[in-house]
């Protein structure tokens, strides 16, 4: 039986087992080639600012941590500069979590739901730095009030929201030469685009976050767009398909829906196609990474 979208449930399955926890780290891996920084410039100038004022730890948290990559290079970053911080990772899915065994003594891992409300109250106002990234998904009809609202919530006065995204609004198709076709893999992204629109995930938002964090009260708001480094575009196309081969699930099979207008067997020999045409040199991604920073007033 196939299963039905729902942004809230795909990321608690069971398949984001070991498969999703390595693309994850392949997609930290890019976002930070793109990037080029774990802590923006201005909330880097701000971590230390705090570190040498108050005598208490620097508080961080990262919502939708995933496997806490980023948290374990925060630390090693850190680390270098003598800072002392508490790095908090929350997930609605604790099956990619290290155990704590294996992770720096200042990075805590733990399960949470943070749109559930309300939130503990020991989380409330106890933040220095709120960070999440890759979060567009669970973002319908361009609503960014439950996220933002959360992050809001959880930043002490004066603290500082990092935010990172994926142009999830633009895809690039790209052949190393015209006798090389795209047709797969653009039959793949504008099936993924009708689906989104059915459901609200337009992704618009992405070209004004910062209008979007102003609007929810931030101040002291800096966006920028990070152009993806071609020798990067290869592994982007891999951590798509990884996406995209998980997908087939939602479709139903021929048996199931005979009438249907893609099922999972139809879907799966699109999908091989579009690894035929990436194994040829077709390049799939998002152009631009989009981060935007913005400080709660004081």
């Amino acid at each position: 039986m196939a299963n039905t979208y729902d942004a809230s449930t795909y990321w608690i399955a069971p398949a984001r087992n070991f498969r999703t926890s390595a693309r994850l780290h392949l997609q930290h891996l890019l976002f930070q080639n793109t990037l080029g920084f774990i802590l923006e410039p201005q909330v880097e100038t701000y971590s230390i600012a705090s570190s040498k004022a108050d005598s208490k730890q620097l508080k961080v948290a990262d919502l939708g941590c995933g496997n806490g990559v980023w948290l374990n290079d925060l630390h090693s970053e850190f680390t270098k500069k003598g800072i002392s911080a508490q790095l908090d990772g929350y997930d609605v899915n604790p099956t990619n979590f290290p155990p704590p065994a294996f992770l720096p003594e200042s990075v805590t891992l733990t399960k949470l739901d943070i749109f559930a409300k309300p939130l503990p109250e020991e989380m409330v106002g106890a933040y220095d730095i709120v960070h999440f990234r890759a979060l567009s998904s669970l973002i319908l009809n361009s609503n960014l009030t439950p996220l933002l609202s959360t992050a809001l919530a959880l930043l002490k006065p004066g603290g500082w929201l990092q935010w990172e995204e994926s142009r999830a609004d633009t895809y690039v198709i790209q052949s190393p030469s015209p006798e090389i076709s795209t047709s797969a893999c653009e039959t793949i992204v504008q099936i993924l685009k009708a689906g989104g629109d059915a459901r609200g995930a337009k992704f618009d938002f992405l070209a004004e976050a910062d209008r979007h964090l102003k609007e929810h009260g931030f101040t002291e708001i800096h966006m920028r767009m990070n152009e993806t480094r071609k020798q990067d575009l290869k592994a982007w196309t891999e951590d798509y398909l990884m996406v995209w081969e998980e997908l087939a699930v939602y479709f139903p099979s021929k048996e199931e829906q005979p009438q249907a207008t893609m099922s999972r067997e139809a879907w799966v020999e699109l999908f091989g196609k579009a690894v035929s045409e990436t194994e040829q040199g077709v390049v799939v991604h998002h152009g631009k990474v989009m981060s935007v920073v913005g400080r709660k007033a004081v």
